[in-house]
């Protein structure tokens, strides 16, 4: 026989005499470990909120001078252009 071939079936007996491992369990406490761990991680997404709702007030007072400021240098026809799209109803 092949020195590889002997080699394979040397192999394949110990495998087949070879004890399967016990079945563990998890450690006690582990899964609350793991949960503890992960609480950080949800103050990430808490403070993006955070910084969300603050900077809300301030998209929304940049986006009332912008149009103020735009209004002033608008024409007669895109005045009336406005005034047609906010008295048109919207339908979803």
């Amino acid at each position: 026989m092949n020195d590889t071939d002997q080699r394979l079936e040397q192999l394949a007996a110990r495998a087949r005499n070879a004890a399967d491992p016990p079945l563990t369990e998890m450690p006690f406490g582990f899964a609350t470990r793991v949960i503890a761990a992960a609480a950080p991680a949800s103050d990430a997404s808490a403070l993006w909120s955070r910084f969300s709702l603050a900077a809300l007030p301030v998209a929304t007072v940049a986006t009332a001078v912008c149009l103020w400021w735009s209004a002033s240098t608008m024409s007669a026809d895109a005045q009336d252009l406005v005034q047609v799209f906010i008295q048109t109803p919207l339908f979803p």
